[in-house]
């Protein structure tokens, strides 16, 4: 439900020609919500030498590379990444060299809810009359007068 991220040897400096993957997994009716508490990787030209790829659902949510220090668009600063369901991949990759000292990144990742009532598009609208969000689902009732069909979803009269 939550969890720490480091690169390799954090704080210390991380090492070169290095790749290292971790999944994150949470229960269904959750997202991931990563934040970077400290980011300082060797910055360059599209993230091409060292970076952090964040990815999900065969689709790459971010990039970062940089220092947090130095004003680079590429570094993470307070920006928080959410996974459009209940799995993330974050990579990290150095190049063959560093010609400085990087002390790589500490990430913080935690379940967030979903909430399916506000979430299901109006054509797949979670219920029929009220919908009734709660910790990792949701639930449907029906106006007075109306029963619940075993759909649990719509309303009969």
């Amino acid at each position: 439900m939550f969890g720490e991220i480091q690169s390799p040897n954090f704080p210390d400096s991380y090492p070169s020609d290095s790749e290292v993957t971790w999944n994150i997994s949470v229960p269904e009716g959750f997202k991931i919500k990563l934040y970077f508490m400290h980011f300082d990787l060797e910055s360059s030209y599209l993230c091409e030498y060292d970076y952090v790829k964040i990815e999900a659902e065969d689709q790459e949510l971010a990039t970062f590379c940089g220092r947090e220090t130095t004003d680079t668009e590429q570094a993470p600063g307070q920006q928080v990444i959410l996974s459009p369901g209940p799995y993330m991949g974050l990579t990290f990759r150095s190049d063959f060299s560093n010609e400085e000292r990087f002390t790589g990144f500490d990430a913080h990742y935690t379940a967030v809810d979903v909430d399916e009532c506000l979430e299901k598009s109006d054509e797949e609208l979670a219920c029929d009359h009220y919908c009734h969000n709660y910790i990792g689902g949701y639930y449907c009732s029906c106006r007075f007068g109306y029963i619940l069909h075993s759909d649990n979803r719509t309303c009969k009269g």
